[in-house]
């Protein structure tokens, strides 16, 4: 949301699948900077995610002020070209510093440095984050066993030498 597809309309939007897909899924928590999200589908299926969806039914409206926040995103989101190009160019500066043996397929802001073992993982994002580098490890049982990944989110303002020095602070800490 926010940076893929046309203006920023989201993958589905990006691939000509609007008419194709039973449900699309739109987060608040990244692009638009608060929490929740949306589903958006047939009135079918809104009916049955009013009817049977119990974290839906239980949960609470947005407030106010963070549905003010996702109107101002939405705004904003098509006069956002730069910024998607910039995500783009720090992606793949990120994917050229990294040994492909440590990343996912994932073309997107949100990348995954692949450090099997809990501990591991630990280890490295804890020494990452003495470099002042916001990451944050992904561990079993949340993703399979031997496949713990620290989670990388790249920004439009993110600079070459930053990622850089994310690349050889990680080079260094896993060996």
């Amino acid at each position: 949301t926010g940076i893929v597809g046309p203006n920023g309309a989201g993958y589905v939007q990006e691939l000509k699948l609007e008419e194709d897909c039973l449900a699309r899924v739109h987060t608040f928590s990244k692009a638009c900077g608060v929490h929740g999200a949306i589903i958006l589908g047939s009135e079918l299926l809104r009916t049955f995610l009013v009817n049977f969806a119990r974290p839906f039914i239980y949960s609470t409206a947005l407030p106010p002020s963070d549905v003010s926040a996702i109107r101002a995103s939405y705004k904003v989101f098509p006069t956002m070209q730069h910024e998607r190009l910039q995500i783009t160019k720090a992606v793949n500066t990120f994917k050229e510093q990294i040994p492909s043996t440590f990343t996912t397929a994932s073309n997107t802001a949100i990348q995954a440095l692949i450090v099997p073992g809990n501990e591991v993982a630990k280890k490295v994002a804890t020494r990452l984050q003495q470099e002042n580098l916001d990451v944050r490890a992904i561990l079993y049982p949340t993703v399979p066993k031997g496949s713990e990944r620290l989670r990388v989110v790249l920004h439009s303002f993110n600079t070459v030498s930053e990622i850089q020095h994310l690349a050889s602070t990680f080079k260094a800490a896993i060996q």
